[in-house]
């Protein structure tokens, strides 16, 4: 865990809240608890089934995830440095 104020750890669920709210409320009517629900679930199928990645060369989180199971050497996708985090590491890492 990170220290009060540096919620560097939060930063992936925090991205992926960021793309469901841009992009479900669009994509669905949501009137009530049960239509939110509905909305979540789908939303979570059609983001690993059938939305691609730009970081997986354009292919769907399943793909990838079909590739590296039925492959003995699974392709690497590399995460981009991301130069805030290593700033943060140089400034609070011993």
């Amino acid at each position: 865990m990170s220290r009060v104020g540096h919620c560097i750890d939060n930063g992936p669920i925090e991205g992926f809240w960021g793309i469901i709210k841009s992009e479900m409320y669009q994509m669905y009517e949501i009137i009530d608890e049960v239509s939110l629900k509905y909305a979540i679930k789908d939303y979570l199928r059609f983001y690993s089934e059938e939305r691609p990645q730009d970081r997986y060369g354009c292919k769907t989180p399943s793909e990838v995830r079909q590739e590296a199971l039925s492959s003995d050497v699974p392709t690497e996708y590399p995460i981009p440095e991301n130069k805030r985090i290593s700033k943060y590491k140089e400034k609070w890492c011993a």
